[in-house]
């Protein structure tokens, strides 16, 4: 028993901890206006970075923003983020091809105790780059890691969204997801 009450505590700091991660970012009154902030995206939560190697020395580094998150913000995280993997992979400078936008729509319906259920519309807007490294610069078009991952994430620290701006986000999102 006295196991039991040791473990309990700690389980019910990791069930909170859970919760919390599970309702971050739902949709609705509990997404609300929330701007996406600087980090990985995870099974809890989609809003954040993601790295994938594509093969050849390739990445697509995906940055993926709540509705109110402008798309420059999403941008932003997206070239912070393939600097920041530059870094810790020891390459000096990277290139990104174009970044490629879209919007992708949360699910709207569920099955619960067999009976559908439905959410309320929820979209993310969505950066992909493509990205190489090198630790020397072949053209021009390579630019430094260290310099760009330092400027991009005192930007995004300090960034001010206006409540104009986040509420345009959400209102083109939200138009293609059906809100």
């Amino acid at each position: 028993m006295a196991n039991f009450q040791i473990i309990c505590p700690a389980c019910a700091v990791i069930m909170a901890l859970l919760a919390a991660g599970c309702g971050s970012d739902l949709g609705g009154p509990l997404q609300g206006d929330s701007i996406t902030a600087y980090e990985a995206s995870s099974a809890f939560s989609p809003t954040g970075h993601h790295v994938a190697a594509l093969g050849d020395g390739r990445y697509r580094i995906t940055a993926t923003g709540s509705a109110a998150t402008p798309k420059s913000r999403v941008e932003k995280i997206a070239m912070a983020r393939a600097a920041e993997f530059g870094i810790e992979q020891k390459h000096k400078f990277f290139q990104a091809a174009p970044a490629q936008f879209s919007i992708r729509c949360g699910k709207r319906e569920y099955l619960e105790k067999g009976e559908k259920r439905h959410l309320p519309a929820r979209g993310y807007a969505v950066v992909e780059l493509d990205v190489v490294y090198a630790n020397d610069a072949p053209d021009v078009n390579f630019r430094p890691v260290k310099d760009v991952s330092s400027a991009l994430q005192t930007e995004l620290q300090t960034e001010t969204i206006a409540p104009e701006a986040k509420a345009e986000a959400a209102r083109e999102v939200n138009a293609q997801c059906g809100a």
